[in-house]
């Protein structure tokens, strides 16, 4: 073939490529509605919600702890769990840029060099070089590869929904175990002074009992309660490191006991504001990175669907000629230009079986997706509904608690002048630590509770 002839080969191919896309396109799938199973899903919630812009409380308007309000803050930067979720987003950031460049064409250059001769002519070898530059690019006629950056990009809002779930999940977290902890040092602490008030008791006793002035039954009763409130007291002071380096995980850091605690829990100010469920669901990161998920099984369930239809490539190559000097000459340099088409006409059924598989798996989200909502308005329900009924609780804790304690000094004053027995008055004892050990142990409920409530509603 003569060089003349190579504008009108060139002109061929082009028209020949792009009739064959141009008629193919015409031959592309319609779109459709996107797919749903029988359910009562409201359509606008497979997608993103518009903002209504109400914003939750923040947390110090709650409960203005200084020391919970850094360990939230240092909660949220250095823990593991949330540096991951992170990580993870990059990952799907990455992905998304690598699925769409797949809409663009990819240009390859490589060159050559060798040399050839006989054994006995090794002297003089004949040098052979090359130059290639090609290039390919595959139009997404049909929109297998759109359909693919869906996934990807459905993907990438999933795992950001996700890296904020993590979050709200780390700093929930963090309010409970701090919450526990001082829970923890302040039953420590009513240990201790209950064990003091049965050594000082069992002291009495004995010297009463060396005096005769009480039998021994009294003696030993007071020795019993004292040992068995000293091994109570131990196990309290375990529970109580514990809960320190349970702490001193989430944060990030390694195991510590020597941590910074407030010395009392306070009732919290205020619950969270309760919006409307629509307002409440959208600003829930599990319920975004659903929606975000259903849009992934969409992309994918569209993708299997366009396995149908073929693959079209367009491709291109410029090379050298063999001599050094052929490098440098456009006379010498040979382009080629060809157009594909792929289809499949028989495969056993595999692709109506990835239709299928891809439709199953979102008949399954959409389940999934409907019990999570569910399950989301029943987790605020609950919170709310325990806050409100341990306020009540704490309450009357407190009244019972005042009362209790000003039956035990008058119990002791009445011991002190003999008119009371020993036992009357650790009888009281014990039920004032019980009151005084659910009065802690209700505080700390109530701010769980709150955390939870506010961890329900987006709240972080």
């Amino acid at each position: 073939m003569n060089r003349t002839s190579m504008p009108a080969l060139r002109v061929l191919l082009f028209t020949a490529a792009f009739g064959a896309l141009s008629a193919c396109a015409s031959l592309a799938p319609p779109k459709t509605d996107m797919p749903t199973v029988a359910t009562d899903v409201p359509a606008a919630w497979l997608l993103e919600l518009p903002s209504d812009g109400n914003q939750p409380m923040d947390w110090a308007e709650i409960y203005n702890d200084p020391i919970l309000l850094r360990y939230l803050t240092v909660a949220e930067a250095q823990n593991f769990d949330v540096q991951t979720a992170q990580k993870r987003v990059i990952g799907a950031e990455a992905e998304l840029r690598r699925a769409a460049s797949r809409l663009k064409p990819s240009l390859n250059a490589g060159g050559s060099a060798s040399g050839t001769a006989l054994f006995s002519d090794i002297d003089n070898p004949f040098d052979a070089y090359g130059f290639d530059l090609s290039g390919r690019w595959d139009p997404d006629i049909f929109g297998q590869t759109r359909a693919g950056i869906n996934g990807s990009r459905a993907n990438l809002r999933a795992q950001e929904a996700l890296a904020a779930d993590t979050r709200q999940a780390v700093l929930g977290a963090t309010g409970r175990s701090y919450v526990r902890a001082v829970e923890a040092a302040l039953q420590v602490d009513l240990a201790k002074t209950n064990l003091d008030f049965l050594a000082e008791s069992r002291r009495i006793s004995e010297a009463r009992y060396r005096l005769g002035d009480t039998a021994k039954g009294d003696f030993s009763f007071a020795e019993a309660n004292y040992q068995s409130a000293l091994a109570s007291y131990e196990s309290t002071v375990q529970s109580a490191r514990a809960a320190r380096r349970a702490l001193s995980i989430i944060l990030g850091d390694y195991p510590d006991e020597d941590i910074d605690l407030a010395t009392q829990l306070r009732e919290p100010n205020a619950l969270p504001p309760r919006d409307l469920p629509a307002s409440v669901l959208e600003r829930r990161p599990d319920i975004i990175a659903a929606r975000a998920q259903l849009a992934g099984r969409i992309a994918s369930l569209q993708g299997a669907k366009l396995e149908r239809w073929p693959s079209l490539g367009l491709s291109g190559s410029l090379s050298s000629g063999s001599s050094f000097v052929d490098l440098f000459d456009p006379s010498d340099f040979v382009a080629r230009l060809g157009a594909s088409i792929a289809q499949v006409i028989f495969d056993g059924g595999a692709i109506e079986a990835g239709i299928d598989g891809a439709q199953a798996d979102l008949d399954i989200s959409l389940l999934s997706y409907e019990q999570r909502l569910r399950g989301a308005m029943n987790e605020i329900s609950d919170a709310y509904d325990r806050a409100e009924t341990l306020r009540r609780t704490l309450v009357n804790l407190e009244a019972s608690s005042e009362a209790a304690n000003e039956a035990l000094r008058l119990e002791s004053i009445q011991f002190d002048l003999g008119e009371s027995s020993l036992l009357d008055v650790l009888q009281v004892q014990t039920r004032v630590n019980s009151i005084d050990a659910s009065l802690i142990r209700t505080k700390a409920d109530l701010l769980e509770s709150v955390l939870t409530a506010n961890e329900a509603v987006a709240g972080f």
